[in-house]
């Protein structure tokens, strides 16, 4: 893979038997590609041990990538049979869940002993055969394999994933966030999670947050759907635009822009007009038209005035005028409740 390649050296590493170096794979942006670490690991159980080698990977958000072995050194069970590509998979899964069970678990938690005949036990017990892995964490290893999986995610998230975390907030400013932004969708909700911790760059990349939040990539909308804030909405100029994300984002976020509307203590007629043309233009869902109404009557509570506005009052007209028989219901019960003619 085309790149530049930088060496990091741990300095102080608690893992003696590993290399030192950290490689990284920056791409033409200065951005990573990758990090990857060379790594000797005694897997061990009942005093026997073997020694594992292989490359541990990390994304260019300190995620886990992947791990790579040669080929004729292959992962082992506990009666010494190679993985499969079945385990291999598994391992992978493993490997990337960040609040694993294994995390607060030690060594001497992984297995109970089980009595095996001195004729039936070979010489290099290893992985747990001449003891049974823990019921409760069969699902959550690869079958026979419970110290292996066990030592290899306590090698993913020890001390190299902390160097990584380090090195990368070191790195973050906004000419960095800019990169990121415009990265792959990993990079992207990367620097999202970072503008979230620095509130002084939100309104340098403001403009691509709300472009974000239309995003048809769930975890990128909804991330930055969070970043919209009470103050951000405190002020009316922003609201309409903000309402106005509800056309084209997908139908969960549909409903939480407008939860977050309801959240405010102040709304503006302009968002309230947009909603409630959003609504009569089929981009809002009919269960959405009682939180609009909620909406209003918030603010009715301190500001009669909106009873006033035309534009409002028109609105609310054509709805109530409605063929759909729940619509129109519903929003004579409002315009009744709230003595909106009056």
């Amino acid at each position: 893979m085309e790149g530049v390649t930088v060496t990091h050296l741990l300095e102080n590493s608690k893992d003696s038997l590993s290399d030192n170096k950290l490689i990284e794979l920056q791409d033409q942006n200065g951005l990573t590609v990758w990090f990857g670490r060379y790594f000797f690991k005694d897997i061990c159980t009942t005093g026997i041990c073997r020694m594992v080698r292989l490359w541990i990977f990390w994304d260019g958000t300190g995620h886990y990538l992947g791990i790579q072995l040669d080929e004729n050194d292959p992962l082992t069970k506990s009666d010494h049979t190679p993985f499969v590509p079945g385990d291999y998979a598994r391992l992978d899964e493993i490997m990337a869940d960040t609040v694993s069970i294994l995390r607060d678990l030690l060594y001497e938690d992984l297995t109970v002993e089980e009595k095996v005949d001195k004729e039936d036990r070979g010489l290099f017990e290893v992985d747990g055969y001449s003891s049974a892995t823990v019921p409760s964490l069969k699902e959550y290893v690869v079958d026979d394999a419970v110290f292996t999986c066990y030592t290899l995610w306590h090698t993913v998230y020890g001390e190299t994933k902390a160097y990584i975390d380090d090195l990368l907030q070191d790195r973050i400013n906004p000419t960095y966030i800019a990169r990121l932004i415009n990265g792959n969708s990993r990079q992207q909700l990367f620097a999202l999670e970072n503008i979230r911790y620095r509130n002084e760059y939100f309104p340098e990349f403001e403009s691509r947050i709300l472009d974000f939040i239309t995003s048809e990539d769930k975890n990128i909308a909804e991330k930055s759907l969070s970043l919209i804030t009470p103050e951000y909405l405190s002020d009316p100029k922003k609201q309409p635009g903000f309402v106005g994300l509800i056309k084209n984002a997908r139908p969960a976020i549909k409903y939480e822009i407008i939860y977050k509307m309801q959240l405010a203590d102040e709304v503006s007629p302009d968002a309230i007009i947009t909603l409630l043309d959003l609504f009569c233009a089929d981009d809002i869902s009919q269960g959405a038209l009682n939180h609009i109404f909620r909406i209003i009557e918030k603010q009715l509570v301190t500001n009669k005035s909106i009873k006033e506005d035309r534009p409002i009052q028109e609105r609310l007209e054509k709805l109530a005028s409605q063929p759909d028989p729940y619509i129109s219901r519903l929003t004579r019960n409002f315009i009744e409740n709230t003595s909106w003619l009056d």
